[in-house]
């Protein structure tokens, strides 16, 4: 079974999750602890106080989980996700959900789970690691997307709803003078935050993205009371309505740039009922920290790595460094680029993924996953005069804070090296005439 509990297993085995017994406020507590366990450590929280269930965040420590979580190494991530978009695999059905397990009953919902207030001018509650899934009625597919939402009352959710196939649905239904039914789900395997972030092609099924992804099929469930597919393994669902027509104030929230996502009128969810497995785990995404970048970079780094082949360039490595949050910079290598390749693969970039404001184009002697040899690459091969290209006013991110109007400048940074130049900036290397010696002495040194 793969969901959120074997992957905390995984985790604790590796050493890297701790557990916090002592009380912490969810007002902001919670995500300075988050804060300072960035990168580190994931961490439960066991007595939150209010709440009925304990929680937990920083699931995703860093980009080298990335490769446990979806069974291959690190490196290949990005190809994983883009063959699971390209041959997503059928889900199977279970009646007997683990999800389904306890209802849960009484005056209080909301205030009954850990929901937290992470930044402090952030206007309230939220849930920041729920996913939403939807059923598109124009092909019977299901949408699942991770949609900031501030909890008001017990049982009302207001959704920030940017451009991508969940609006579309939304605005669909709401002219047709329909609600909308969501299954909300929180707690769950990586593999399904990441599926979360597919393209938004209202063919492509994520619950079977993510079935790819996972060693074997996902298991899935109908919820009771809405019209909802959902992971029968996760450990909460609650059962919902987007109300067509309704708008109340939401926001303002901390986002993915570490600035603050502005408020306006939202959407409103109200809920049926809400269900959880036994011993139930509630999650939350640390916002602007390394989980939030992971998992909406790396299936874009898929989208991307696909498109730059549909292009005919043979990629070697891409990445969206995480001092960009893994939306607005990338680097790519390129395999024996062609002369004008370092231009098509800027020009691909910024059309791909309009988040894109930098794209750095190296040889693939330069490690992408590496930024000293980034900014080697750069400080060496670059001339300011020859080697950049400038798009202005290009659709660039509504959550850029640099951005007017949504439009925003893009930067191209070609640090190839001319085929006939390769030998003047060759990296110099030392080659060991012996390297299982070298080997042996660096263990002795503790190095190695």
């Amino acid at each position: 079974m793969s969901d959120l509990r074997t992957w905390l297993a995984e985790l604790a085995g590796r050493g890297d999750l701790g557990v916090l017994a002592s009380p912490v406020d969810p007002d902001q507590e919670v995500a300075a602890v988050l804060e300072a366990a960035d990168g580190r450590r994931a961490v439960r929280f066991d007595a939150v106080r209010g709440a009925r269930f304990p929680l937990v965040g920083n699931t995703m420590i860093g980009r080298d989980h990335l490769g446990p979580a979806l069974g291959c190494a690190t490196r290949d991530a990005a190809d994983r996700m883009a063959d699971a978009l390209d041959r997503p695999r059928a889900c199977v059905e279970v009646a007997d959900a683990p999800v389904l397990a306890e209802r849960l009953t009484g005056e209080h919902l909301l205030s009954a789970l850990p929901l937290t207030r992470q930044h402090e001018h952030d206007a309230g509650m939220y849930l920041t690691s729920a996913l939403l899934s939807v059923r598109d009625p124009s092909s019977g597919t299901t949408n699942l997307s991770i949609n900031r939402m501030l909890a008001v009352g017990e049982r009302e959710l207001r959704a920030l709803l940017l451009p991508g196939r969940l609006r579309a649905i939304f605005t669909r239904a709401e002219a047709e003078g329909r609600d909308l039914d969501v299954g909300i789900v929180v707690g769950v395997h990586p593999a399904l935050l990441l599926a979360s972030q597919s393209p938004p092609d209202r063919d492509l099924d994520d619950l079977e993205v993510a079935s790819a992804l996972l060693p074997s099929p996902l298991r899935v469930t109908r919820t009771p009371t809405v019209d909802a597919v959902v992971p029968a393994d996760a450990e909460f669902v609650l059962e919902g309505r987007f109300r067509a027509g309704r708008r109340a104030a939401e926001g303002p929230f901390g986002e993915f740039p570490r600035t603050y996502g502005p408020g306006g009128p939202a959407p409103v969810i109200e809920l049926e009922a809400a269900w959880h497995r036994t011993d139930a785990l509630f999650q939350t995404i640390l916002s602007g920290g390394r989980e939030h970048f992971l998992a909406g970079g790396l299936p874009r780094e898929a989208l991307l790595v696909r498109a730059l082949r549909r292009a005919g360039l043979d990629v070697a490595g891409l990445r969206l460094p995480e001092h960009g949050s893994c939306r607005f910079d990338a680097a790519v290598a390129l395999r024996d680029p062609a002369p004008g390749a370092a231009t098509t693969a800027m020009l691909t970039l910024f059309t791909a993924a309009a988040t894109v404001k930098t794209v750095t184009v190296v040889d693939d002697d330069v490690d992408v996953f590496d930024d000293e040899q980034i900014g080697w690459a750069v400080a060496t091969r670059v001339q300011a005069d020859r080697d950049l290209l400038v798009v202005p006013r290009a659709k660039g991110s509504s959550l850029d804070p640099s951005a007017r109007g949504g439009t925003t400048a893009k930067l191209g940074i070609d640090a190839t090296v001319p085929a006939a130049e390769r030998d003047a900036h060759r990296q110099m290397r030392v080659a060991p005439p012996d390297a299982e010696r070298l080997r042996s002495h660096l263990l002795e040194l503790g190095l190695a």
